[in-house]
């Protein structure tokens, strides 16, 4: 090796020497270095979707009811449950299919509650009554609910479009079946005579129209309550019979009294 060798190969030497040094606190940085690992939301085990769901629709009630349909968007959900975005369009697809989850629950107790006072009617002529009673009830025991169903600004569009009557109620939506099942009631009654005949689907209506004005007063304006909440349902339904029960005949009335 020459004289003018030595110093390159010297200089090379040092050069990969430092190399090795550098290398080496790189590698002992990254032993003593704190992971950051990246935090992702884990879907729910597979058979438990239905509780994510669960989760899903009783946060979007209290932000439909706070932010409005309007400015309610599906990205303030997402992060209110904890999602990103993708990760809630595997549930529901928009925001206008979150609320019709809502309205079509909301319609599917009422139909339960409704069936369940007919199937125990034991007096018949007080029938009227009861299903108002327990519309208002089911109202206020599930107030989020029927704000969104029957007092938000705007419901879902596929609950309100016009119906078909002539349907078999099997064949009907879910969001007509609560009235229809109401209106066969009202039917039956004309039917046996014990309320004046009439439209049957005015009636109902103006029926639905009293118990949906109590149930809107008492969950929106409490305040304005003058009387205790049995005593102003019973009120009501009283006046609703007064005008709705059929009269009997004359002659017979007059028969009756004479005995």
């Amino acid at each position: 090796m020459n004289t003018v060798q030595r110093p390159v190969l010297y200089a090379i030497n040092e050069r990969m020497s430092q190399v090795d040094r550098t290398e080496q606190r790189r590698l002992k940085s990254m032993k003593t270095r704190p992971r950051v690992r990246s935090v992702r939301y884990r879907r729910k085990p597979r058979g438990l979707g239905h509780e994510r769901r669960t989760e899903i629709l009783a946060a979007a009630k209290q932000l439909f009811l706070k932010e409005g349909y309007q400015t309610f968007t599906t990205r303030k959900l997402a992060a209110r449950v904890g999602l990103s975005q993708t990760g809630l369009y595997v549930y529901f697809g928009s925001k206008e299919e979150i609320l019709e989850a809502v309205c079509r629950a909301t319609f599917e107790g009422l139909v339960e509650r409704f069936r369940s006072v007919t199937l125990d009617a034991k007096d018949p002529s007080n029938l009227i009554g009861r299903l108002v009673t327990a519309y208002v009830e089911f109202g206020l025991q599930h107030s989020d609910e029927y704000q969104l169903t029957f007092m938000a600004g705007r419901s879902a569009p596929k609950f309100t479009r016009r119906k078909d009557f002539s349907q078999p109620l099997e064949q009907q939506g879910i969001g007509i079946r609560p009235f229809l099942l109401f209106r066969d009631q009202v039917a039956r009654m004309m039917q046996a005579g014990q309320l004046k005949d009439g439209d049957v689907t005015l009636v109902t209506q103006s029926i639905w129209a009293t118990a949906h004005g109590l149930v809107a007063l008492m969950i929106a304006r409490p305040g304005y309550l003058l009387s205790d909440r049995r005593s102003l349902v019973e009120a009501a339904v009283q006046a609703l019979m007064t005008g709705l029960q059929a009269r009997p005949h004359r002659t017979r009335r007059l028969a009756l009294t004479v005995q």
